[in-house]
């Protein structure tokens, strides 16, 4: 998808900002990815508990 005139501004205000502060903006983005998946990683064990689960009963579930 490609990124809208509003969006590229956006990204471009917040690397300066980042800049300012003295924080590279791919540093920050890496960090944000790690928090997203931190802060799931309760409902990523879930299921995977449920999908361990029904494979031991014979009836496995494919969510995509």
């Amino acid at each position: 998808m490609a990124a809208t005139k509003e969006q590229k501004e956006l990204k471009t205000n917040a690397e300066d900002l980042l800049a300012y502060n003295g924080k590279d903006y791919d540093e920050w983005l890496e960090e944000k990815h790690r928090e997203v998946v931190s802060e799931n990683i309760p409902l990523l064990m879930n299921l995977l508990k449920k999908e361990r689960k029904s494979a031991s009963t014979g009836s496995v579930s494919h969510n995509s």
